[in-house]
Parts: structure tokens; C-alpha cells; sequence
């Protein structure tokens, strides 16, 4: 065979595992999706957010136990999710429910390898939390949306993990033997990418055009600016310049210096972890 025939037929065999891992990972479920259209509408309301919340028992669950944590809860407790949202707050509580209707669907597996949702979900929702805070410091972005970009902005590696479970686990191995970055190890290794997967499942999704954007750009936007991929981009290089890494753990990692604000993001990712992940240790993903 050629090497033009070769590149062809590389070609033709990387589309395959994209479209492959496109349709491994399950949808997002429709409550899910529900909660992210009433996040990113600016005329929404807590009663709009309860209204969807208490249509999922599960997310209903994550909201009251929210509320009845040690830092919220009253003498007589917090019995409804109407009275949940008030006693979190708006933000905080449609935090809660983005972050809960979309990772209940792709819940930590007990048998895992190197790869691991749990550690995936960390770094999702680290960057999260850091994409809304840059958007608050920048003019016309919207805060709900770039938390909302930044808890999907790798969902594209998760397909990739629910389509090749072994070759992902390969690629994290590679990379921390090598002590490089994930990103580039996973190309070289797998073919194609997780950036170009996200786009596609968030195209499948509906997901709006700003969202999809920041999931294709995230490692190629460059410095923070007005653009939804830019603060999600510097988000996502803070959180894994700090060790929070995207789906993996590395041993005996060197520290390094930290900023004042690092300690402050970590506390909102471990409480905001600790919620969503109640009762839903070792439960096996859903597959279909």
C-alpha cells in the first residue's frame, strides 16, 4: 500500500472511532438539559429551576441534602425544594443541579484502571467554578453558561473512555510515564482528539453555539478575553497547572506554588463533589 493509501485509510479508520465514541457515551438526560436551558436563560427564576428540579426525585435528593448540610440547615430542616432554593441561594443551588443532572448519568466505576470519572469530574467542575469566575471579572459573558462549558468541556474524553476503555487507560499511562501533558499523548496514541469529539456530542446534543465553541477551542483559544472558549481555555490550563488533572491521578506529584485563591476554588470542588457524589460511590456508568 501507498503512504497516500495509508494516510487515506488512517483517515478513514480515525473517523470511525470519532463517530464510534460519539454514539458510545449515553445522552444527556433530558432533565439535564431542562437545567441548562433554565441556567442560561437570563430571565429565569428559582421558581422556573424548582420547577425542573422537582420533576427528577435524584436531583430533588442532591438539592435537599444541599440544603440540610451542616452550613445551611435549621432547627426544623429544609423539607422542599422551594425552600431548598432559598435557603442555598439562586447561583449555588443552580449549581448544584447543573453539576448533579449531568454527572448522575456517567456515575464512578468501582473498576476503573488509570482513568477515573471521579478524578474527571473534579477537574470538570474545578474548571467550572474557575471559567464562572473569570466570566464575572470579564464584560458581557454570561456566568451560568461558562459553568456550564466548562462542566462539559472534556465530555469528549469521556466518549473517548466509553468507546475504547483500554486505549484511554493506555494513553494515561503514556503520558505519566512521560510526564506530559494528557492532551498530547492521547492525539499521538488514539489519532483524533477529545476537543473534536466534544464538538461533535455537543452538536448532537443541541447544546448551544457559544457552549460547543468552548469545547472545540478549549486548548486553542489563547489568553482569557470576551470569548466563552478564552475563559474556559484558562481555566481548564489553571486547574491542571495546579494538579487537578483531567480524569487521572499522578503519584507523588511535585508540588508547586500555588495562588491565594487556590485553596478557596478546591473547597467549592470538594463540597460540590461530596453533594453530587452521595450515595453513588462505586455505582458502575450507565451503559446502552
Amino acid at each position: 500500500m501507498s503512504n497516500t493509501a495509508e494516510t487515506i485509510a488512517m483517515r478513514r479508520k480515525t473517523r470511525t472511532e470519532i463517530i464510534r465514541a460519539v454514539e458510545a457515551l449515553p445522552p444527556l438526560p433530558a432533565v439535564a438539559m431542562r437545567v441548562v436551558q433554565v441556567a442560561q436563560d437570563p430571565v429565569s427564576s428559582a421558581a422556573d429551576l424548582a420547577m425542573v428540579v422537582s420533576s427528577d426525585p435524584g436531583l430533588s435528593a442532591s438539592i435537599l441534602r444541599a440544603a440540610n448540610t451542616v452550613a445551611y440547615r435549621r432547627a426544623q430542616g429544609t423539607t422542599s425544594v422551594q425552600q431548598a432554593l432559598v435557603v442555598l441561594g439562586f447561583e449555588r443551588a443552580r449549581n448544584i443541579a447543573v453539576s448533579s443532572a449531568i454527572t448522575s448519568r456517567y456515575a464512578p466505576d468501582a473498576l476503573n484502571a488509570l482513568f477515573r470519572i471521579d478524578a474527571f469530574w473534579r477537574h470538570s467542575i474545578a474548571v467550572a467554578f474557575k471559567a464562572a469566575e473569570l466570566a464575572r471579572k470579564a464584560r458581557g459573558l454570561d456566568i451560568p453558561t461558562a459553568f456550564t462549558a466548562g462542566i462539559l468541556h472534556n465530555m469528549g474524553r469521556l466518549a473517548m473512555f466509553y468507546a475504547d476503555p483500554a486505549a484511554v487507560d493506555q494513553a494515561v499511562a503514556e503520558a505519566m510515564r512521560r510526564e506530559e501533558p494528557f492532551d498530547e499523548v492521547e492525539h499521538e496514541l488514539l489519532g483524533y482528539d477529545h476537543a473534536e469529539v466534544g464538538g461533535l456530542l455537543a452538536e448532537k446534543w443541541g447544546l448551544p453555539q457559544a457552549i460547543r465553541d468552548a469545547i472545540v477551542e478549549h486548548h486553542r483559544a489563547g489568553s482569557p478575553d470576551a470569548s466563552l472558549a478564552g475563559v474556559v481555555a484558562a481555566a481548564d490550563r489553571f486547574c491542571t497547572a495546579h494538579g487537578v488533572l483531567p480524569g487521572y491521578i499522578v503519584p507523588e506529584r511535585p508540588q508547586v506554588e500555588t495562588p491565594a485563591d487556590f485553596g478557596l476554588l478546591m473547597a467549592q470542588v470538594d463540597e460540590l463533589m461530596m453533594l453530587i457524589t452521595h450515595d453513588r460511590e462505586g455505582v458502575a456508568p450507565h451503559r446502552e
